[in-house]
């Protein structure tokens, strides 16, 4: 009998070790089994995970509904649709292609989109694991008018080989996650319409909060990064009183919120003018808006112009309940770490958002004047410019650091002040073929994935600068300090000013900017008390 025991001990210990070290491709979130995909390198992916029902018919809106507690299995292997948009994503990043010679390489496929979209993606190599790792939610980019979770551009597999577990979300865009409306404003029990997105993407990191130990996860060590308007975002939730606790440090690339918002009622204003036409009850406006068809709902948005950003978060009085940059700058701001960063020339990618004047050194200055007043002078001995061709270059690098480099400085020592540690970097790298889009604006996104697009050109020097920055990353994203592996020490963003700059080097830089920033400030801030 003990032979026997001794025998059934050990194949009860084989098959133990055996499912403990196996690769788990089931997950149980919100009571409902997610069946997953495994991937080389140990890393399962579940991909289109419902984190909100769907926000369709009566739900288009409003905030987003938890899904009720599942008990069903789902297959969790396919990507979901994007949220409703254009294909303005794939023309901008077909621009940059043709730009770099690799347009041949380049796949121009429009995404699939639907409304109800509200999914999220979780790649892990610590399913079911004991020792739970930091995670990291994603919050896209695109003008909060295009993008999904599930680019190319933001694959988490080799950012999960690397020890954490990444979740990457859609959120609702354009007419659909940003319009405000007074008829939407009445109905509401806060009294406030807009800033739909900005919900979402809390719902998806309550999401997080509740399921993410399945994956693997730690749900105390939650840190929200994202790049343009997933930056930008991110800086509205550190301002968001319902966002308090939801997340524990921030990666802000490429965007901060150092601005004039509009108020509720202006924001109205528009929303009314833009979905005038599909209003066919006017004692019941709601009711005629939720029956038109998405499609409709998006083609409105497009006639209005709302596709180059007339739509954004907003000061609504309940999500938001104050300019965001006022928040930072009284140090209302939830306390978490911070990395925040811009690209050396944004602008050379983004001249669809350039202001329009005649390139010639006249009009050049006439434009700096208006544009910055009293600080014209000196942005003008900075970026001179003597030629049609000196006032395209200088014009970009200037409204870079207007609309960019600037407003990230505030937001970075707004958040020092309250005690956070902050690490600012500029990245600098250019591609081989790319000397006039420099470090354009998105193209660190690779480098922070690890993620390889074909029509991007490799060099040794890339392989190496994206392995530092995914070291830099994920170890913040761990202890809340990028710092350690050998790396270049990062120092903390301080009175000294210092950054780091991700180029063809990694390596230590100080006063950013300064001079330019010092300038252009108060004419930042002015337009923070006009709300």
């Amino acid at each position: 009998m003990s032979k026997h025991l001794l025998a059934l001990g050990t194949l009860l210990a084989i098959i133990y070790a055996h499912t403990a070290f196996a690769q788990k491709t089931t997950a149980v979130a919100d009571g409902e089994t997610l069946q997953g995909v495994a991937l080389a390198g140990s890393v399962s992916v579940f991909r289109g995970v419902p984190f909100a029902q769907a926000p369709v018919g009566d739900l288009r809106w409003r905030p987003p509904l938890r899904r009720p507690h599942g008990s069903s299995v789902r297959q969790a292997q396919q990507f979901s649709a994007s949220c409703m948009q254009t294909d303005r994503l794939v023309t901008w990043s077909r621009n940059i292609a043709e730009q770099l010679g690799t347009i041949d390489k380049f796949d121009g496929t429009p995404p699939v989109v639907s409304e109800d979209c509200l999914y999220l993606n979780v790649w892990s190599a610590n399913v079911g694991g004991r020792n739970p790792l930091p995670v990291m939610v994603w919050i896209h980019g695109g003008s909060n008018q295009n993008g999904e979770g599930h680019s190319p551009w933001y694959d988490g597999v080799a950012l999960a080989k690397r020890g954490v577990v990444v979740v990457t979300i859609n959120y609702r865009l354009g007419v659909f996650g940003f319009l405000a409306h007074p008829a939407l404003t009445a109905e509401s029990p806060e009294h406030s319409s807009g800033n739909y997105g900005l919900l979402d993407q809390m719902e998806a990191l309550r999401w997080v909060q509740r399921n993410i130990a399945a994956f693997g996860g730690d749900s105390s060590r939650v840190t929200v990064f994202g790049e343009s308007a997933g930056s930008i975002d991110i800086m509205h939730l550190m301002a968001a009183p319902a966002a308090n606790g939801l997340f524990h440090r921030a990666i802000a690339e490429s965007g901060a919120p150092m601005a004039a918002m509009a108020p509720l009622r202006q924001a109205e204003l528009v929303g009314a003018n833009i979905l005038k036409s599909l209003v066919t009850d006017s004692a019941n406006p709601t009711a005629s808006l939720r029956a038109a068809s998405a499609a409709a709902v998006l083609e409105a948005g497009v006639r209005s112009g709302a596709a180059l950003g007339t739509l954004n978060p907003i000061v609504d009085g309940w999500v938001l309940p104050d300019v965001t940059a006022r928040v930072f700058e009284a140090g209302r701001q939830h306390p978490v770490a911070l990395i925040a960063g811009t690209n050396a020339l944004e602008m050379s990618t983004l001249t669809a958002y350039m202001p329009r004047f005649e390139q010639t050194p006249e009009a050049y200055k006439n434009f700096v004047g208006l544009l910055l007043g009293p600080a014209a002078q000196t942005a003008l001995r900075i970026y001179p410019a003597s030629s049609p061709e000196q006032v395209t270059r200088q014009s970009l690098a200037l409204v870079t650091d207007v609309f960019m480099t600037c407003p990230t400085r505030i937001a970075a020592r707004s958040t020092a002040a309250i005690g956070q540690p902050v690490y600012l970097y500029q990245f600098t790298r250019v591609l081989p073929g790319g000397e006039k889009l420099d470090a354009y604006h998105g193209m660190e996104i690779t480098y922070v994935f690890g993620s390889r697009l074909p029509w991007l050109p490799q060099e040794t020097v890339d392989n190496k600068l994206s392995s530092a920055m995914m070291g830099y990353w994920t170890r913040f994203a761990a202890t809340g300090d990028p710092n350690g592996g050998g790396a270049v020490v990062w120092p903390r963003y301080d009175t000294a000013a210092r950054h780091l700059e991700f180029g063809d080097v990694v390596k230590v830089g100080q006063s950013l900017k300064a001079e330019m920033c010092d300038a252009i400030e108060p004419r930042l801030r002015a337009t923070w008390s006009t709300q």
